[in-house]
C-alpha cells in the first residue's frame, strides 16, 4: 500500500508540482524562445506590465474570461439539468439520447471546434442558410458580436455530455417514493424541481459546478481552433498560450506570469465556491446522516 501511495505521490511532484514551480520561477524572468538569448531575472516586472499599457491585453482578457466562465458554467448546467430529466429512464430511446450526448467529448477538442467551423461557415455553413431566412448576415466566428456566445455555446456543447451523466447519476439515488408522496399531496412539476430534486442534487451539482467553474477558467483550446483568441475571445487562459507560444519571438516570462495569475484568480473563485457548495450539502443532508 505504501509503495503505490509514494509513488502516486512522485508521479504528482514530477507531472504536477515540478513544471508548476518551474512556471513561477520562469514568471520573474524574461525568457524568450529565441535561440542563445539571455536568460535575465527581472524581478516583478512581467506582473507590473499586465495593469499597465506596457502589455495591452490583461484587462480585456480578464474581461473575456469572466464572461466565458459565467455563460459557460451557468449554461451547461442548467443544460444538463433539463436534458437529464429526459435521458434518466431506462428506456431505449433514453439510452441512445445518453450515447449521443457525450459523443461530442469522444471527438476532441479539434474535431469539435471543425464541426462548429463548418456549420457556421460565412460562406456556405448551414447557419448561413439558416439565418438567411431571417435576413441575418454575419461573419459567425469571426464577428465580435457572434464569436464570444457561439464559442460558449461550442464548448457546452462538447462538455455537457458528462455534466448530464452526473446529474443522472444524482437522479437515479433519489428514492422515487419522495416523488410519489409529493404527487399525492399535489405538488406540481416546478414546485417538485425546486423544492425536491434540486437540493437532494447538491451533491451531483458540486461537482458539476466545480468541474465547468475550473475548466472554462483555464481553457485554451478550445478557443485556439474557433477564433485564435481574436473578437473579443481572448481570455487569460488564450493570452498566456498566446504569449508563451504565439510566435517565434514569443515571451515565455510574461505568458508564464498570465498563467500563474489565472491560476490565482482560478483558486479565488474556485475555493469559495467549493466550500459554499459543500455547506450547501451539509446544510441539506448533515441531520439525516
Amino acid at each position: 500500500m505504501w509503495a503505490g501511495l509514494l509513488l502516486g505521490v512522485a508521479v504528482y511532484a514530477l507531472f504536477g508540482l515540478v513544471p508548476a514551480v518551474i512556471q513561477v520561477v520562469i514568471s520573474f524572468t524574461n525568457y524568450t524562445s529565441l535561440p542563445g538569448a539571455p536568460v535575465n531575472n527581472v524581478g516583478f516586472s512581467n506582473y507590473t506590465a499586465m495593469l499597465t499599457t506596457a502589455r495591452p491585453g490583461f484587462v480585456s482578457g480578464l474581461s473575456a474570461t469572466v464572461v466565458f466562465v459565467v455563460g459557460v458554467t451557468v449554461g451547461q448546467n442548467l443544460l444538463a439539468l433539463l436534458l437529464a430529466h429526459k435521458l434518466s429512464g431506462e428506456g431505449r430511446l433514453a439510452a441512445v439520447g445518453r450515447v449521443l450526448v457525450f459523443l461530442p467529448i469522444a471527438l476532441g477538442v479539434t474535431i469539435a471546434g471543425l464541426v462548429w467551423i463548418l456549420i457556421f461557415d460565412p460562406e456556405g455553413g448551414p447557419a448561413r442558410s439558416l439565418f438567411g431566412m431571417f435576413g441575418i448576415q454575419s461573419a459567425f466566428f469571426g464577428s465580435d458580436t457572434w464569436a464570444m456566445p457561439l464559442t460558449i455555446l461550442a464548448q457546452i456543447w462538447q462538455n455537457a455530455g458528462f455534466s448530464i451523466l452526473v446529474f443522472i447519476g444524482g437522479l437515479r439515488a433519489i428514492d422515487p417514493q419522495i416523488y410519489e408522496a409529493a404527487a399525492i399531496d399535489g405538488i406540481g412539476v416546478w414546485r417538485r424541481l425546486r423544492r425536491i430534486t434540486w437540493p437532494l442534487l447538491a451533491p451531483a451539482a458540486t461537482v458539476n459546478i466545480l468541474l465547468a467553474l475550473v475548466g472554462s477558467f483555464t481553457l485554451y483550446n478550445t478557443i485556439y481552433v474557433l477564433t485564435d483568441g481574436q473578437y473579443g475571445t481572448q481570455t487569460l487562459g488564450m493570452l498566456g498560450f498566446k504569449e508563451a507560444f504565439g510566435s517565434f519571438e514569443a515571451n515565455l516570462g510574461y505568458g508564464a506570469a498570465v498563467t500563474v495569475v489565472l491560476f490565482v484568480l482560478t483558486l479565488v473563485v474556485a475555493i469559495p465556491a467549493m466550500v459554499l457548495l459543500r455547506y450547501r450539502e451539509h446544510r441539506l443532508f448533515g441531520g439525516a446522516r
